[in-house]
């Protein structure tokens, strides 16, 4: 959370100090278009390499992040995933205790 927070606070800073003077010398709808552009290209990021954890709790996402095997691939460091976001463990011991 400390690293996305800081990121976002970056970013936007950087955006900050950066609009008036870049519209300056592109123009508005340019700059519009740039961060269109940024902002699909984060959505395509988060489409691709952020797996999906709805309805699933804390310790079902932290028993998988922990089981993923990271392998460099010529695209970029990403994640091999063995099973599925629940894994056999959890819903073994899920059953177990309704009993």
């Amino acid at each position: 959370m400390a690293l996305t927070s800081s990121m976002n606070w970056g970013i936007n800073l950087l955006i900050s100090l950066t609009f008036l003077t870049v519209t300056e010398l592109i123009g508005l709808s340019w700059v519009c278009f740039i961060y269109t552009i940024m902002s699909l290209a984060s959505l395509a990021f988060v489409i691709v390499f952020i797996p999906e954890t709805k309805g699933c709790s804390l310790e079902q996402i932290s028993m998988e992040l922990a089981k993923q095997k990271y392998v460099k691939t010529p695209l970029c460091w990403t994640s091999q995933r063995r099973e599925k976001l629940m894994p056999v463990e959890l819903a073994k011991r899920e059953k177990e205790q309704l009993y």
